[in-house]
């Protein structure tokens, strides 16, 4: 067994669980090594806590232990939960979606130490840049994306974001919705990479919205559809996102309700952040990806057709023929946001190209077989005898593109030997010998077993 050398760990709670500051530093002298910081943004420490008015507090998610440190911080990217709160709470807690959730009622809870990664954004770009999990805080909102948050939830975020901007230094058009970062792969419905893979936050995009949170400016256009690095893949969420006006918004979620839905009910949330009612309702010019955009074929997507019968998102093949009046029901308990990760030939696209692109026969795009055989681009390209499955990959062959094939684990080759600081990113993978795959997030810091394979983003 090989021990993984451990990152940081969870900030010391002090006592009461709360706290008026929502950056303090961990344990004793915390504040003092904050001083630096926020004294540069204009603010004393004490100046900084003592003009709070958040109602903050500690709900850490069992795997901020693990979460390395983020190496720098450019956005805040801001989200709408799309579900109840007491569903959307737990599940940002299992998987440590976010840094802070903030309540229909105001409260900030601390999700995920804002000093490490939280795999909030998923699969994200902005100006070129991908991953914004690595250069990111997430800022969870209780609310849908064309709701207007209430008094309170404003009071609480224009406050957080005040502190956050001083203490890094990010501009007012830094701090993003996630609808405007996130972007799909190639797919059924869309052949290119896409711009529209979420609507989650969009609300924050609205000048009226972002005045009132403090936010004099927000970006004019969308830099990657402008450079041609992304498609447009909702016409009118890129309208929404980027136009001088907009219709006004939904009424805001009072502070006595939970969320979209009652705390604790069975209303289904919507990929898409359409809510509930009809939005969930397949008809013409809404589709299956409309509504529950990359989970659209997903085991824990349900559809239910206007005959009552119910079927799993996995278990469709013909989706031009899903009947109108189809409900489709999304779990609040599964993890939504997707690393620059696995893609599958015949799910996410059905050549090499779809998935790869110029990248296919790069060292950095690696190439899982269903018989086992892991090659990379580089490799199949070089061997006359493995050329072929290049052009013609068996249907499941998964990629990963963007990454380093860091080889095995070994008596004198810890995993932190691998990959060094990113060992435990989330966005880490690691093959066993069983040929399970886990993630940073799944490994066991204390033992990994020999043989296992590294792979880390390039």
């Amino acid at each position: 067994m090989i021990r993984a050398r451990p990152m940081m760990s969870s900030p010391t709670k002090k006592r009461g669980g709360t706290s008026a500051h929502p950056v303090r530093a961990a344990g004793r002298g915390g504040l003092r090594r904050l001083a630096g910081p926020v004294l540069a943004a204009g603010l004393a420490v004490g100046q900084l806590a003592a003009a709070s008015s958040l109602d903050i507090s500690d709900r850490y998610s069992p795997l901020n232990r693990k979460r390395p440190v983020r190496p720098e911080t450019r956005y805040i990217i801001l989200h709408t939960t799309e579900g109840s709160e007491a569903g959307s709470l737990r599940k940002v807690r299992k998987y440590g979606e976010a840094h802070y959730f903030i309540t229909a009622a105001g409260k900030v809870y601390r999700i995920i130490d804002r000093r490490k990664i939280a795999a909030h954004a998923g699969r994200s770009m902005w100006g070129g840049r991908t991953n914004l999990d690595a250069m990111s805080i997430g800022i969870e909102v209780v609310g849908t994306y064309d709701r207007d948050i209430n008094a309170a939830q404003y009071d609480a975020l224009r406050e957080l974001l005040r502190q956050l901007k001083g203490l890094y230094k990010i501009r007012d058009r830094d701090v993003l919705p996630h609808s405007m970062v996130a972007y799909g792969r190639p797919n059924r419905f869309h052949r290119a990479n896409h711009r529209g893979r979420k609507r989650c936050g969009a609300i924050f995009a609205r000048p009226d919205v972002r005045r009132r949170l403090g936010l004099a400016k927000r970006p004019p256009s969308d830099p990657d559809v402008l450079a041609g690095r992304l498609k447009v893949g909702d016409p009118d969420l890129q309208r929404m996102l980027f136009a001088a006006t907009a219709p006004a918004p939904r009424q805001a979620i009072l502070s006595g309700d939970s969320g979209p839905a009652a705390a604790g009910s069975a209303a289904p949330s919507s990929a898409s952040g359409n809510g509930g009612g009809d939005s969930m309702v397949i008809s013409r010019g809404r589709n299956a990806w409309s509504i529950a955009r990359e989970a659209y074929d997903h085991p824990t997507t349900v559809y239910v057709f206007p005959d009552g019968t119910r079927t799993r998102g996995d278990e469709i093949a013909d989706w031009d023929r899903i009947p109108a009046g189809t409900t489709v029901h999304l779990s609040e308990e599964e993890p939504e946001q997707e690393f620059e990760g696995f893609l599958e030939i015949g799910k996410d696209g059905d050549t090499i190209p779809d998935l790869a692109g110029d990248a296919a026969r790069e060292a950095t795009t690696i190439y899982f077989f269903p018989s086992g055989l892991i090659r990379t681009g580089a490799e199949l390209a070089a061997d006359a005898s493995l050329r072929k499955m290049l052009a013609a990959p068996p249907k499941g062959t998964r990629l990963l593109v963007g990454y380093v094939y860091g080889g095995y684990v070994r008596a004198r080759r810890s995993a932190y030997a691998i990959a060094r600081s990113k060992w435990n990113y989330p966005s880490t993978f690691y093959r066993l010998p069983t040929g399970r795959i886990l993630s940073g997030d799944e490994v066991d810091e204390a033992s990994i077993p020999f043989r296992t394979l590294v792979f880390f983003q390039n």
